[in-house]
């Protein structure tokens, strides 16, 4: 039997989050669809060709070389121009920065506008968030059918605690017999912050009362920053930061936490979310610390499935003291942050959403 074509457009190198989660949906797609790949990798390693790489491989070259296509599935988070494809156009929109109902953005600010137009111009729009649910639909009126809710997945095959080898980590970073505090992601630069500070930042008082150790997964341009300031506040003995690793690596260095947080700053751009950390916490059976903003909310089933805090660092200390004084009450957030994640987040059950709403089942 013949199936269809999808073309995945990517915004951002293999590396990023947005990649990452689109190339997995793809794959669990690939039961009804045949799939081609147009992937952005960075014509240099200089930071500032990066605007240059995503304009030639997002805009410039489907313009040129568009391939024939039924269905065109795009992230919204590079510089392509939909409008230049004549297939069916699906947007997985993972990332929202404002409320473009209410204020959209003008021709200057180029890509903004130019993902604002795909909003209001793909055939369909599946959202992370019930927030830019929302939005979408205020911007698609008569079209509000063709806005989905179809938050953030994870492969429940692939971070599964029963293959994991925690011991395989704490060899590899030489980590202590303590209870590890992790953190998993993307180190980036926002504005004055950068992701996993208020880790560094309650550290201190945390270990005034408790043995822990923190292990922070990721790279980015906080990395060296990262690194800094534990220097500074001399703690390095309490951090280890394992830098980029293989995703190989990644559901066994999550078995290797005893508890895995999760912050997000208020407002729309955190609101607006859907964490892929957590989601693989969640399949890795590991007890949560999240802040109980937008989507985290729900990921953790008000608190039934984690530990959910008011923004604030002293609220985060407490969250983490809770599991830290608690194991068994880990164990039990663990084991239903696993069942939830397999009934509701594995990419199978949600390419199956997306499916049905295409009409290919």
């Amino acid at each position: 039997m013949h199936k269809p074509s999808l073309t995945v457009m990517y915004g951002q190198p293999d590396n990023r989050s947005t990649s990452y989660q689109t190339s997995q949906l793809a794959s669990s797609l690939q039961s009804w669809l045949t799939i081609k790949h147009l992937r952005v990798k960075p014509l240099t390693k200089y930071k500032w060709s990066r605007p240059f790489d995503r304009v030639f491989n997002n805009y410039l070259k489907p313009l040129a070389q568009k391939p024939s296509t039924d269905y065109v599935l795009y992230c919204n988070d590079g510089a392509a121009d939909l409008s230049h494809w004549q297939a069916k156009k699906i947007i997985y929109w993972y990332d929202a920065y404002c409320d473009w109902s209410q204020k959209p953005p003008s021709r200057w600010q180029w890509i903004h506008w130019l993902r604002y137009q795909n909003i209001l111009n793909a055939d369909y729009i599946f959202a992370v968030s019930h927030i830019q649910v929302k939005i979408a639909r205020r911007l698609r009126p008569n079209r509000e059918n063709t806005v989905v809710y179809m938050p953030v997945g994870v492969n429940c095959e692939t971070f599964n605690p029963a293959y994991a080898n925690p011991k395989k980590v704490i060899e590899q970073f030489n980590l202590p017999q303590k209870t590890i505090v992790g953190y998993l992601g993307y180190l980036g630069i926002r504005g004055k912050s950068f992701a996993g500070q208020p880790l560094l930042e309650i550290a201190p008082e945390l270990l005034k009362n408790h043995d822990v150790h923190f292990l922070i997964v990721g790279f980015g341009e906080a990395f060296s920053v990262f690194q800094q300031r534990v220097k500074e506040l001399n703690i390095s003995e309490h951090f280890t930061l394992t830098g980029y690793v293989d995703d190989e690596l990644l559901p066994h260095c999550i078995a290797a936490m005893d508890i895995c947080v999760d912050t997000l700053e208020e407002g729309i751009h955190s609101e607006a979310r859907s964490e892929t950390k957590l989601k693989q916490y969640m399949a890795m059976g590991r007890a949560c610390v999240a802040t109980a903003i937008g989507e985290n909310i729900i990921d953790l089933d008000n608190g039934k499935a984690g530990v959910l805090v008011k923004p604030g660092n002293a609220n985060l200390v407490e969250g983490i003291t809770k599991l830290c004084e608690q194991p068994d009450l880990r164990v039990q957030l663990g084991s239903n942050a696993r069942q939830r994640a397999e009934s509701i987040y594995d990419w199978s059950k949600l390419a199956e959403r997306m499916i049905n709403t295409l009409g290919l089942n």
